[in-house]
């Protein structure tokens, strides 16, 4: 008996080492690339001093589980920055072709996210749509027709309830038609080449009656990255009413970073940066100007249009539309 205990003893010591010794190579990995590429250094000794605690614990140091050692090291992470993520990929998978359809993919084959546009009873302007296109020909021109169509009402809601963001030129072009002459809308900083990228509104856009009607911006916990930007912008600007609840809270592009092991992590690697604010939505979201409940949202703006309305200087037939409106809402 005592042999074998001493054999397995032997056997054993240095596998539990190996591992504990993979474990430690992978938390000062990924130490490393925050201490390189996270955007907001700030919080950088913090984090390294969380990573340093998880590698003190029974369950990280001793697991031999891709999964868990993925889900502890992302747990301990996003205590600090939602963006950030461990993962880990099976390499007996590593030659299967998963079919996805991208963003940008989508929103080109669905008229780049525009869902609805229509005139309201009232001559209330509605765009309802779900994604932010990348700007390319055809983007423009469907944007121009929304925008188009919309042209000669009264007041503009924008609704952003569904939005999951994108394209930051799309931010730009639409907020064009809703703002006088050249406007800085926001910037993003770039931690790696240390340089700031500058968002203003197109020049080549001919502005109409857009640039002076009220817009009222329909916002969800689920409106996302570009159309959080979108509202936020206009916000800052105090060109829109913010009506709905607090968005989701991603500001900051991030990019995966390969570790060791088939691992890899995400890290915010730029910020967003308003030149009104001089800060972001990240983390907190874009707070309403007036709050009100998902499925809500809308008649809360369009009554709010209306009554607005009402009360300036309409052709009496479009004031008797507006009352028919709001009777129907109430």
């Amino acid at each position: 008996m005592r042999i074998v205990y001493i054999i397995l003893s032997v056997l054993i010591t240095p596998i539990v080492s190996a591992q504990e010794h993979k474990s430690d190579r992978l938390v000062n990995l990924i130490q490393e690339k925050i201490t390189k590429n996270y955007v907001m250094e700030e919080k950088v000794p913090d984090i390294i001093s969380s990573l340093s605690s998880v590698q003190m614990k029974a369950e990280f140091s001793g697991s031999d589980d891709p999964a868990k050692i993925s889900e502890i090291l992302s747990s301990s992470l996003q205590l600090h920055d939602k963006h950030f993520a461990v993962r880990w990929s099976d390499p007996a998978h590593k030659n299967e072709k998963v079919v996805y359809e991208g963003w940008f993919s989508k929103l080109d084959r669905k008229n780049s996210g525009f869902k609805r546009v229509e005139i309201l009873e009232g001559n209330i302007g509605y765009i309802d749509f779900w994604g932010f296109d990348n700007v390319n020909d055809k983007s423009r021109s469907r944007a121009q027709s929304a925008m188009q169509f919309v042209s000669e009402t009264n007041a503009l809601i924008f609704d952003l309830r569904n939005n999951g963001g994108g394209s930051a030129d799309m931010v730009r072009l639409i907020s064009s038609y809703l703002l006088k002459g050249r406007v800085h809308l926001n910037s993003i900083y770039w931690k790696e080449s240390d340089s700031t990228t500058e968002f203003w509104t197109y020049s080549d856009i001919e502005n109409s009656s857009q640039s002076e009607v009220p817009v009222y911006v329909l916002t969800s916990k689920d409106t996302f990255s570009a159309a959080e930007e979108f509202a936020y912008n206009l916000k800052a600007l105090e060109r829109a009413t913010i009506i709905g609840e607090t968005t989701k809270g991603g500001a900051n592009p991030w990019k995966f970073f390969d570790l060791i092991d088939n691992y890899r992590v995400s890290i915010p690697i730029a910020k967003a940066v308003n030149p009104i604010t001089n800060g972001n939505w990240e983390g907190t979201g874009v707070q309403p100007d007036i709050v009100a409940g998902r499925d809500s949202a809308f008649s809360v703006a369009y009554k709010l249009a209306l009554e607005n309305l009402q009360s300036s200087e309409v052709p009496q037939e479009q004031l008797k539309e507006i009352e028919e409106a709001l009777q129907s809402l109430n």
